[in-house]
């Protein structure tokens, strides 16, 4: 199984989010608003386990998400949001195109 998210035309976080929901999370029976912690539980609900992430568009992301989330977020939310697929091995493959 495999979702892919075409992230090339966003322009903002929210157009993230909603390209995230609308490739993958709607289908999965969520509707993600945005949190962080909440990226990361959603990332474990596709069945069968593991599946393959496409996330087409990277650079555009890495583009738009270069910011820090909060002022307590270390690194920009892009390599954020990274290290949360990544921490997900288990679950999900990730290609960035």
């Amino acid at each position: 199984m495999y979702f892919k998210v075409n992230c090339e035309e966003i322009e903002s976080y929210e157009d993230f989010i909603e390209v995230f929901n609308t490739a993958m999370i709607i289908g999965v029976g969520g509707k993600w608003n945005g949190s962080l912690d909440a990226f990361n539980d959603y990332l474990s609900w596709p069945e069968p386990n593991p599946y393959l992430l496409i996330i087409k568009g990277s650079m555009q992301c890495k583009k738009v998400l270069n910011y820090k989330y909060t002022e307590h977020h270390e690194k920009n939310l892009w390599s954020t949001i990274q290290e949360i697929i990544s921490d997900n091995a288990e679950w999900v493959t990730v290609e960035y195109r």
